[in-house]
């Protein structure tokens, strides 16, 4: 195995293959812990709780689906697929636009509108010790100036 010094001498285009195989690998890994500490609190996949999170966010007026996967950079048909799951766990309801007849906005039901505060200190708990044990202050704030550069 090649030492930090090592790869760090590597051309550019292998350090970049080196990053998103290793991104993908950290994803692969923390996920089914974060999904699995929030299935506890009824939000079968932590996307949901980003949902979530962004329809309380729009407020009273509600959220349209193609703004939320703009906003989360979520592809159309998985957007589609976890509002139908989310509505059907009787968290969110979707209503017709009556500016666009054709379009729906969607809003937490009283089930889900203190989802926030009720998780957040849970999630904020997983992310602690999975994230927050592992990065001291200045590697966080580095890791994510780095990361929100990939999709900015």
């Amino acid at each position: 195995m090649k030492t930090y010094d090592e790869i760090e001498t590597e051309a550019e285009d292998k350090l970049a293959s080196r990053v998103w195989f290793h991104l993908m690998r950290a994803h692969r890994y923390l996920y089914p812990r974060f999904e699995r500490s929030l299935r506890t609190h009824g939000i079968d996949n932590p996307v949901w709780y980003e949902i979530l999170l962004e329809i309380e966010r729009a407020g009273e007026q509600g959220a349209k689906a193609a703004d939320l996967q703009e906003h989360l950079h979520m592809a159309q048909f998985s957007m589609s697929r976890h509002i139908a799951r989310m509505e059907k766990k009787g968290l969110i309801e979707r209503r017709p636009d009556k500016q666009d007849g054709r379009a729906h906005l969607i809003f937490l039901t009283p089930q889900a509108a203190h989802a926030h505060e009720e998780i957040w200190p849970h999630y904020f708990k997983i992310i602690q010790q999975e994230v927050g044990t592992r990065l001291n202050k200045k590697e966080a704030f580095e890791l994510f100036k780095l990361l929100t550069k990939l999709y900015e």
